[in-house]
C-alpha cells in the first residue's frame, strides 16, 4: 500500500489518493509544507541515531536504530519507509466517494481545532464543570444548558468582535451597590458608571433595552 500511495502522490502539493481498506476509506493528501517539516525531523533523527552509533556504550532505544543480537546498527527498512511517507497524512472516512469528495474530508478535518477551541472556552471562560445527575432528563437539562452557553458566547464574539473572556472582565465592571436608608427604610440601587470601553462593546450587541 506504501508504495500505491506514493506512486499515486507524486510529490505533488494538494494531491490525494482514496483507498478502500479493511477498516473503511483512507484518504491521504500530501503536502509540500508538511513535506519539509516531517523531512527536518527525521534528518534530525537520522543524525542522532548515526551518531549512537559511533558510540556504542551509549547506545539506547531510539528511532532508526535496530538491534540483532546485542548489535546495533541502522534501520534502513524504517528509514526507506519514513522516506515514502514524508509529507503524506492520512484520513479514514466510513463514506463513499459519492456522498463527501476527498478535499472536503480534508478541509472538515483541519477544523476539528475548532472544536479543541470549544472545549477550552467552555471550561476555562464559562467555567462550565461536570455535575452529578442521574436522571437523563436533567442530565440532558444539564448539556443544554451548557451548549447554550457556548452558542450565546459565540454570538457575543461575532458581534462584538471581542473574546467571551474579555467581554465577561467588562461586564463583571458593571455592579450595583444596594443603600438602606436607616431613617425611612428605603432601599437605593446605585450603579458603577460604565465605562465608555463597555458602552461600545455593548452597544454592538443591539440589545432591545
Amino acid at each position: 500500500m506504501l508504495t500505491q500511495i506514493d506512486k499515486a502522490l507524486k510529490r505533488e502539493d494538494g494531491k490525494n489518493i482514496r483507498l478502500e481498506t479493511d477498516n473503511g476509506f483512507l484518504i491521504c493528501s500530501f503536502s509540500k509544507k508538511r513535506y519539509n517539516k516531517d523531512k527536518h525531523e527525521m534528518d534530525k533523527q537520522i543524525d542522532k541515531a548515526k551518531n549512537l552509533m559511533r558510540q556504542p556504550s551509549k547506545i539506547k532505544k531510539v528511532k532508526f536504530i535496530k538491534t540483532d543480537n546485542s548489535k546495533a546498527s541502522l534501520n534502513e527498512e524504517l528509514i526507506t519507509k519514513t522516506k515514502m511517507l514524508l509529507g503524506v497524512k492520512g484520513y479514514y472516512t466510513d463514506m463513499t466517494a459519492d456522498i463527501i469528495d476527498n478535499a472536503t474530508i480534508i478541509k472538515n478535518y483541519h477544523e476539528l481545532y475548532r472544536v479543541e477551541q470549544a472545549f477550552g472556552v467552555s471550561k476555562n471562560d464559562l467555567k462550565t464543570r461536570p455535575i452529578f445527575h442521574f436522571k437523563s432528563h436533567t442530565i440532558q437539562l444539564h448539556i443544554l444548558i451548557c451548549f447554550m452557553a457556548l452558542a450565546v458566547s459565540k454570538h457575543i464574539e461575532i458581534k462584538t468582535g471581542v473574546s467571551i473572556r474579555e467581554f465577561i472582565t467588562q461586564a463583571k465592571k458593571i455592579t450595583d451597590a444596594r443603600l438602606m436608608n436607616q431613617i425611612n427604610k428605603k432601599e437605593i440601587t446605585m450603579r458603577v458608571p460604565v465605562t465608555k470601553e463597555t458602552r461600545k462593546i455593548i452597544a454592538k450587541l443591539n440589545l432591545p433595552h
